[in-house]
């Protein structure tokens, strides 16, 4: 029998702050360094490098400026690790049941 897509295990998935936690590491940036380029307050940047906030589209426009990584990566980037995180939880309560 095919798989159909919902079947179809994602590889690993990672939210998108690790991505940004290896952007300041190649740049030798410090959060605090994201915290004053972005704009965003302290309290957002740490949830956000912890995984607790998600990419909105404004952060994308902040990260652009930040990085020069176009907005449309980090958006692309945020609606796959939904996608992915959807997926594995599918696939979860079909294996449950």
């Amino acid at each position: 029998m095919k798989p159909f897509a919902n079947d179809m295990i994602p590889g690993d998935n990672y939210h998108p702050s690790e991505l940004i936690k290896d952007e300041l590491e190649a740049r030798n940036m410090r959060q605090v360094d994201l915290i004053n380029q972005s704009g965003y307050h302290k309290g957002f940047i740490s949830l956000l490098l912890k995984g607790k906030r998600n990419i909105t589209s404004s952060v994308t426009l902040s990260l652009e400026k930040v990085f020069d990584i176009p907005a449309e990566f980090w958006i692309r980037l945020q609606k796959n690790y939904e996608l992915n995180k959807e997926l594995s939880e599918l696939r979860t309560k079909k294996n449950a049941s």
